[in-house]
């Protein structure tokens, strides 16, 4: 019954995915400490790598956009980043069937077999999703700064 589709992202979907960040707490949920905030075009261009990194968008039947992530290589592993779904249809495992497409367009790119995530650890909703997924709490990858509010998950299924 989910008529939703993966495609890489366009530049004119931007603005809307910036609107779904109006205060400093979604906007650290989302980016991290690594996005500023608040954010102008140019900074949060720079700050989600854009154009350097992967970027996928999810589309509803109407081909509205509706979900974004990204991924890179990290320690071997699919690591995803900064993954969304719209405020309108949130909460409805839309997440769930996002992430793992873009796993599975990502593992394949990047011929890896595991998946990782950082996750501010008090988003309840986005640990439950992760967790569904299958991805299980780990120590973080070595040589990488440590946040005391941000873990960091593994998952080895696609």
């Amino acid at each position: 019954d989910r008529i939703m589709e993966i495609v890489e992202t366009k530049y004119s979907e931007i603005e809307t995915l910036k609107s779904w960040f109006p205060d400093k707490e979604s906007s650290y949920f989302w980016g991290g400490p690594g996005l500023r905030f608040p954010f102008s075009h140019i900074s949060f261009l720079e700050d989600i790598h854009w154009e350097k990194m992967p970027s996928y968008s999810m589309h509803d039947e109407a081909g509205e956009f509706v979900g974004f992530g990204q991924y890179y290589e990290k320690v071997g592993r699919c690591h995803l980043a900064r993954l969304v779904i719209s405020p309108k249809i949130r909460g409805k495992g839309h997440g769930q069937w996002f992430i793992s497409q873009l796993i599975k367009v990502g593992t394949k790119h990047l011929n890896s077999r595991e998946s990782s995530l950082f996750v501010v650890n008090y988003n309840q909703k986005a640990l439950r999703c992760y967790e569904m997924l299958g991805f299980k709490k780990q120590d973080y990858p070595p040589e990488h700064k440590y946040f005391v509010d941000i873990d960091y998950m593994v998952s080895s299924g696609a």
